[in-house]
């Protein structure tokens, strides 16, 4: 409510907001129960080690790398009916809430097509906005309160309140998870955490962090459709196709640019980077790589579980977009240069021909 308050609604989303708020009311027996009934479990769960995060921005290809590297048994992580469900998740371990569950999630993933399963791998974002109001995420229903929410991914000028709300609830969502998964160690992925990295090392001493990157332009196209589709299902502000242009350039550079700030101050040994093109190309090599970079063990053991997981994406097809338009192209080369220069890719005219070095130059 206080969100509601702060960024307000347009009123052709009053029945939305309606059922939001409905929604929210039912679900109080649900969250009054979890806290009576696991409050005291969840509090005391120590994580096994220190996490590995894995680091980039929507749509780079960070859930392609966690659903693979989640293949191999030796990993804990978020499960999907945790985010769903994340102040009442503990009672799906009843079996009628188990069910529901299931009833609750769509088969797909409405902006990719990725298949969802209740226990299957997630980002823990969304389980984080559903705790505190302090999160990126909130961004999907106010999309016009993008450059306050914005603050939400870094946390660098929050409040100590703030502070303390979002390290309580992002604790508690990693703990949650490791009781739910077996208490091994959590492979986290989750985009905003990209320019949180001085921050979970503070929380997480000795973490390690996997960075993916992929080629701007394409890049571009699938965060617009995230974008666009994210809030035609979840918005309370009328959004233009100008305003979610400039939202998603907003949200590359903060993000991406704050990670590069940050970078040089991850300790040798616990950083490794990967472009997804190259992951792609070579998808057993270069978790072999990584693995080695970051001096994760196991893999010989994991090689027969990554295998079967790509035999199992022989058929997924990804999304496949229209060049970026003139305009666009301009924007992205004004603003994601940076980009382009840190991860090797080539810069393009807006007539889609590939610059020359002279051309980069101007």
């Amino acid at each position: 409510m206080q969100l509601l308050w702060k960024y307000g609604f347009d009123w052709s989303y009053t029945f939305r907001l309606a059922a939001v708020l409905l929604l929210s009311f039912l679900t109080i027996p649900l969250r009054m129960s979890e806290r009576l009934l696991f409050f005291k479990r969840i509090k005391k769960e120590v994580l096994a080690k220190p996490p590995v995060f894995i680091l980039g921005h929507w749509r780079s290809g960070t859930t392609f790398l966690h659903l693979m590297m989640c293949s191999d048994p030796q990993w804990s992580y978020v499960p999907s009916y945790q985010v769903i469900g994340s102040k009442f998740s503990e009672l799906f371990e009843i079996p009628f809430f188990n069910r529901l569950s299931y009833a609750m999630m769509p088969a797909n993933r409405s902006f990719d097509n990725v298949s969802l399963h209740p226990n299957s791998p997630q980002e823990e974002e969304l389980a984080v906005a559903d705790r505190l109001k302090y999160s990126i995420f909130h961004y999907f229903c106010f999309p016009k309160a993008v450059d306050d929410l914005l603050r939400f991914t870094h946390f660098k000028d929050a409040t100590k309140k703030q502070l303390t709300c979002f390290k309580v609830a992002y604790r508690t969502v990693l703990q949650k998870a490791s009781i739910a998964t077996g208490r091994r160690q959590l492979l986290v992925k989750n985009p905003a955490n990209t320019a949180r990295v001085p921050l979970l090392m503070e929380m997480f001493p000795g973490c390690k962090f996997i960075h993916i990157t992929r080629e701007p332009y394409v890049m571009f196209r699938s965060i617009y459709h995230f974008h666009d589709v994210m809030t035609k299902y979840c918005s309370l502000h009328a959004v233009s196709p100008d305003l979610l242009n400039s939202n998603v350039i907003k949200f590359f550079k903060m993000v991406e640019g704050q990670y590069l700030q940050d970078r040089d101050t991850i300790p040798k040994g616990r950083l490794t980077e990967i472009r997804f093109e190259d992951l792609m190309q070579d998808p057993l090599g270069q978790v072999k790589r990584m693995y080695e970079e970051i001096g994760l063990s196991g893999y010989e053991e994991a090689l027969p579980h990554l295998q079967k997981f790509l035999a199992a994406q022989a058929e997924y097809k990804q999304n496949v977009f229209k060049p970026c338009e003139p305009n666009v192209t301009r924007l992205i080369n004004e603003h994601w240069a940076f980009a382009f220069k840190e991860w090797h890719y080539p810069m393009r005219n807006e007539d889609g021909s590939v610059m020359v070095a002279e051309e980069k130059r101007q």
